[in-house]
C-alpha cells in the first residue's frame, strides 16, 4: 500500500517527499506553536484528539445523510452538519458568502471564505451527492465545483483555496503560471471510515488554517506557498536520487536473475560464446530489465493515483504497492521466490480480461506487459526486494525517504531516462557467475537522445501549437465541429526521446478539448484526463532511433492518459522506432532508380569495386524498364487500409486486439513498398568490397518493384542493413498524415552531433586505454595494434567507421537534404531541413536549434 493512500498530489504541487518531510518535522511551521498551540502540548496528541472528534462528527453526518430523500443534493447537511464543524476543528472560522464574487464580468458563487476579511481564502462547499468534477444535473451553477474554484483562483490574486463535497476535499493552487492544474486531494471518507490516522496527520499538517494566508496580501508568504516553492527547488535533487535508485534497482535485478541456481539456461543465453539463435545480447538483456522496471514504476504511479483498482483484494494481494512494506521486513528477505511468482501472476491478470474483471481491473494490454524472456526465469525474494528497495526509497543526507509516486510528475521519467542512456550494459564472465554492470558511456549521445527543460517545452507549445489551435478553431461553430477539429490536429516529434514535447502537446490539446466539452475555462482534472486520453489516441506521433526511448515515450503517454477502468491506448502505430533522417521521404524517387552517389567509396571500401558498380548502376538507371509499380497510389491505398485502425476506439480490450490485428494486416499490405524503400536506402550503406558478390544496384531494385522478388542475398543484405540502421520511410509509417500533406505541428529538440565518428567516445565503453590515450598519436598507435590485440574490437571499429561515413554519404547523395547536407554535417542542420518536409502548408514548427541556423 502507498504510505498515504488517501492523499493524492497532482500537477507536481508538492514534491514526491514533502509529506515525508512534514511528518519528520523537516519543514518549517511544524511545531505546536506554529498551529497556535501551547508549546507544552504534544502535537501528536492534539491531532489524535481532533481525529477522534472528526470521526464522531462524521458518524452523525452519515446518519443524517442516510435519512435524506434520494433526489436531495445534500448541500445544507454537508455544509452545516459536517464541513463547517470539521473545518472548525482545523482552526477555520468560515464565513458564508451571501453574494457571488464578480470578476471580469463573470460571477463565481463560492460558498464560503476562511475568515472575516473579504479577501480571505475561498472555501467552496457543495453537497455530498455532487461530484467535484461534474456539473450538477440542474446545470446550475454554470461550472463544476472544481472548475469554479480553479477559474476563480486563476482570475484573481488568490493563490490557494479549498473545494469539497464532504467526501473528498481538494486544496487548489492558482495555476496561471504553472504548466497544469495543481492540487492536493484528501479522501475524507477513506480517512475517517478506515481510520487512516497517518493520512489524517498529513491532512492536519497541510490543511490547518495556519497553513493558508489570512488575506491576499499574505499569500506569497504563507506556509503552503513556502512548501510549494521548496518542492520546486528540491525537485532536481529528488530526480537525481530517483535516477540513482533506478540504476541500482536494474543492477540488482540483473545480478539476481544471473546468480539464481535455477537460471542456467539464462546464463548460457547471455554468454558471448553462445552460438545458438536464442542468444541474448547485453543490450537486449538491458532492454528487458528496463521494461520490467518500467512495469513496476507504471504500476506504482497508477496504483497510488487510484487508477488500477479500488478493491482491497487487489491492493493487498496483487498490486505492486503492497511490496513497499516487505522491503523493510527482514523475514521476507529469504531464498524463496513466491514474490516474483506473484508478480508473474499479476502480469497475466493485467493482460487477461477474464481475470481482470474479477478484480475490477481494466486489462493493461499492450507491449509494456507483453511476455518477456525474464518472465520465465527465477529470482529470490531477497534479491527482488533488495532491488525494489531502490524504487521505494531514496537517500537524502544518508536518511532513507519513501518516494511518493502519486506526486511523481510524468516528466520525472524523462530525467531518469536521460541518465539510463548515458550508461552501457556490460556483462563480466570472469567469475563463477556472470555479473551485470552499467558503465558510464555515450549511449545517450550515440542515439541522439536528450532531455529538454520544461521551460523550453512550454515556450514551443505557446509559439507553435497554440496558434494552430486558434487558427483551426476559427471557422467552427458547433461543439461537434470544434471537438473534431481538435482531434484532427496532428503533432509529431521526429526525435521524441522520452516524449517530453509530446506530453506537453497532449496536455495542451487535452485541456482545449475538455474546455470545449464542458464549456469551462478550467475543466476539472477528471475531464482533462479523459480528453488527454482521446488526444493521445488521435493526435500524437513520435519517432526515435533508440528503442528504449520509444518504449519509455509510450509509458509516459500511458501514464498521462490512463483513465480508471480503461485499457491502455494503442500506440504501436503512432510512436515508432526508426531513424528519422534515413529512408525514403518521397516514394516517387524509387522510379528513378538508385542514385549513382550511393557508390562513392567510404572507409575501407574497394575503390575499384566502387567505380565498377557506379558505372553499372548508371547504365541500369538509363535502361528501358517498364514498371507497373505505382508507389504513390500504394500510399493512398495504405492510408485507406489503415482507416479501420484509426477509427476504432480504445475503450475495450477487444478493440485494442482488433487494432493490433489491423496494424499487422496493414504492415503486410505495405511490405512490398517498405522493402523497396529498404533496398533503395541500403545501397548507400552496403560494403563496396570484393566479397560483396551480390551488390545492391538499380537492377535489383527494379526487379523487386516489378515482380516482388530479387536475389535472396541482395534482399537479405538490404533487410539486415534496414534493421541495423533502422531505416524509416515516413509516408509508409504514417500514410494517413502524408496523404493529407503532412503534420500540423512539428515539435522537437533534435540532437546536435557531428556525423563523423568520434574515436574517444567510441572507445569510452570498449577500451579505456585507447579512450584515455594522452594524445591523438598515441591513440592511433593503440588502434593500429587492435588487429592482433583485439581483432573483434577492430572489426567493430571498422564497421563503426563505415557506418558513420555511409550515413554522411546518404545525407549528401540521397537528395533528401539538398540545402544542409554539406561540409562537416551536424545532425541539427539536416533535422531542420527535415522539419520543413514533414509539416503541411498550414502547419507550424517549434524546435530547439542553434542561433543562426
Amino acid at each position: 500500500m502507498s504510505q498515504f493512500p488517501a492523499v493524492r498530489i497532482e500537477g507536481g504541487l508538492l514534491g514526491p517527499d514533502t509529506l515525508e518531510q512534514l511528518l519528520a518535522g523537516d519543514l518549517p511551521g511544524q511545531k505546536p506553536k506554529d498551529f497556535g498551540l501551547d508549546d507544552r502540548r504534544s502535537l501528536t496528541d492534539e491531532i489524535a484528539s481532533v481525529f477522534a472528534d472528526a470521526r464522531a462528527e462524521w458518524e452523525v453526518f452519515q446518519r443524517r445523510l442516510e435519512r435524506l430523500p434520494e433526489g436531495d443534493p445534500a448541500t445544507s447537511v454537508t455544509r452545516d452538519a459536517w464541513m463547517v464543524p470539521f473545518l472548525s476543528l482545523l482552526g477555520y472560522e468560515l464565513r458564508y458568502n451571501p453574494r457571488a464574487y464578480e470578476v471580469d464580468g463573470m460571477t463565481y458563487a463560492i460558498s464560503h471564505r476562511a475568515g472575516e476579511a473579504e479577501d480571505a481564502p475561498p472555501v467552496h462547499i457543495v453537497g455530498a451527492r455532487q461530484e467535484l468534477g461534474r456539473l450538477p444535473p440542474s446545470g446550475r451553477p454554470r461550472l463544476a465545483p472544481h472548475s469554479l474554484l480553479q477559474e476563480f483562483l486563476n482570475r484573481t490574486e488568490h493563490l490557494w483555496g479549498i473545494v469539497t463535497n464532504g467526501l473528498t476535499l481538494r486544496l487548489l493552487r492558482n495555476s496561471t503560471y504553472i504548466r497544469r492544474q495543481a492540487y492536493i486531494e484528501f479522501d475524507l471518507a477513506a480517512i475517517l471510515e478506515e481510520q487512516r490516522f497517518e493520512d489524517f496527520v498529513a491532512l492536519y499538517r497541510l490543511l490547518h488554517r495556519t497553513r493558508l494566508p489570512k488575506t491576499v496580501a499574505e499569500a506569497h508568504q504563507c506556509l503552503l506557498e513556502r512548501y510549494f516553492q521548496h518542492s520546486l527547488e528540491q525537485g532536481g535533487r529528488v530526480r537525481d536520487r530517483l535516477r540513482d535508485g533506478v540504476e541500482e534497482c536494474i543492477r540488482r535485478l540483473a545480478n539476481g536473475f544471473l546468480s539464481h541456481r535455477a537460471n542456467g539456461e539464462l546464463r548460457r543465453r547471455v554468454d558471448p560464446a553462445c552460438t545458438e539463435p536464442d542468444r541474448i545480447e547485453p543490450l537486449e538483456f538491458y532492454r528487458q530489465l528496463l521494461r520490467l522496471v518500467y512495469r513496476l514504476l507504471f504500476l506504482l504511479v497508477s496504483e497510488d493515483r487510484g487508477l488500477i483498482s479500488r478493491k482491497s483484494i487487489y491492493s493487498e494481494h496483487y498490486g505492486v504497492a503492497r511490496l513497499r512494506n516487505l522491503v523493510d521486513n527482514r523475514n521476507a528477505l529469504n531464498e524463496y521466490e513466491d514474490i516474483w511468482l506473484s508478480l508473474r501472476v499479476l502480469w497475466k491478470v493485467l493482460l487477461d480480461e477474464r481475470f481482470a474483471r474479477l478484480l475490477e481491473v481494466a486489462p493493461l494490454n499492450g507491449e509494456l506487459f507483453a511476455p518477456l524472456d525474464l518472465d520465465a526465469y527465477s529470482i529470490t525474494n531477497r534479491n527482488l526486494l533488495g532491488a525494489l528497495w531502490y524504487l521505494v526509497y531514496y537517500e537524502e543526507n544518508g536518511v532513507p525517504r519513501r518516494v511518493n509516486y502519486a506526486a511523481l510528475d510524468t516528466e520525472e521519467l524523462g530525467s531518469v531516462y536521460e541518465s539510463l542512456l548515458e550508461h552501457h550494459p556490460h556483462l563480466d564472465f570472469s567469475g563463477p557467475a556472470p555479473t551485470f554492470e552499467l558503465i558510464a558511456g555515450t549511449e545517450r549521445k550515440s542515439t541522439g537522445s536528450y532531455y529538454t527543460p520544461p521551460e523550453l517545452v512550454s515556450e514551443l507549445i505557446r509559439s507553435a501549437l497554440e496558434p494552430v489551435i486558434k487558427e483551426r478553431l476559427k471557422g467552427t461553430r458547433t461543439l461537434a465541429e470544434k471537438e473534431q477539429t481538435i482531434l484532427s490536429i496532428r503533432v509529431c516529434d521526429p526525435a521524441c526521446g522520452s516524449g517530453h514535447f509530446l506530453l506537453a502537446a497532449a496536455r495542451r490539446l487535452g485541456k482545449e478539448l475538455a474546455r470545449i466539452r464542458t464549456g469551462e475555462d478550467e475543466p476539472a482534472p477528471e475531464r482533462v484526463r479523459e480528453a488527454i486520453r482521446d488526444v493521445v489516441a488521435h493526435c500524437i506521433y513520435g519517432v526515435d532511433k533508440n528503442p528504449l526511448a520509444v518504449e519509455l515515450c509510450r509509458v509516459a503517454l500511458w501514464l498521462e492518459a490512463h483513465c480508471e477502468g480503461k485499457p491502455l491506448t494503442f500506440l504501436d502505430h503512432r510512436i515508432r522506432c526508426g531513424d528519422s533522417l534515413v529512408g525514403v521521404l518521397d516514394m516517387e524517387v524509387l522510379k528513378a532508380g538508385i542514385p549513382d552517389e550511393a557508390f562513392e567509396p567510404v572507409a575501407e571500401d574497394d575503390k575499384q569495386v566502387a567505380r565498377t558498380l557506379k558505372k553499372q548502376n548508371k547504365t541500369e538507371r538509363g535502361g528501358q524498364y517498364l514498371l507497373a509499380f505505382e508507389p504513390y497510389l500504394e500510399i493512398n491505398r495504405a492510408a485507406e487500409a489503415l482507416r479501420p485502425l484509426l477509427e476504432t476506439p480504445d475503450d475495450t480490450p477487444a478493440q485494442i486486439h482488433e487494432k493490433a490485428k489491423t496494424l499487422l494486416e496493414w504492415e503486410k499490405h505495405t511490405e512490398r513498398d517498405r522493402t523497396a524503400g529498404h533496398i533503395w536506402t541500403a545501397a548507400f550503406f552496403q560494403s563496396l568490397a570484393g566479397q560483396n558478390s551480390w551488390p545492391i544496384t538499380t537492377d535489383a531494385l527494379f526487379r523487386y518493384m516489378d515482380t516482388g522478388t530479387c536475389h535472396g542475398q541482395v534482399l537479405g543484405n538490404a533487410l539486415a542493413l534496414a534493421h541495423r540502421h533502422r531505416f524509416f520511410h515516413w509516408p509508409l509509417e504514417f500514410p494517413e498524415v502524408f496523404a493529407e500533406g503532412g503534420f500540423d505541428v512539428v515539435l522537437c529538440n533534435p540532437p546536435w552531433e557531428r556525423i563523423k565518428l568520434q574515436e574517444e567516445e567510441f572507445f569510452a565503453t570498449r577500451d579505456k586505454e585507447i579512450a584515455n590515450a594522452p594524445n591523438k598519436a598515441a591513440r592511433q598507435r593503440l588502434i593500429r595494434e587492435l588487429p592482433t590485440r583485439n581483432p573483434k574490437l577492430w572489426e567493430e571499429y571498422q564497421q563503426a567507421l563505415h557506418d558513420a561515413d555511409a550515413l554522411s554519404k546518404f545525407l549528401r547523395g540521397s537528395n533528401r537534404f539538398p540545402l544542409t547536407a554539406r561540409g562537416d554535417i551536424n545532425t541539427y542542420s539536416v533535422f531542420a531541413e527535415l522539419f520543413t518536409a514533414l509539416v503541411n502548408d498550414r502547419g507550424r514548427v517549434g524546435v530547439v536549434l542553434p542561433t543562426g541556423i
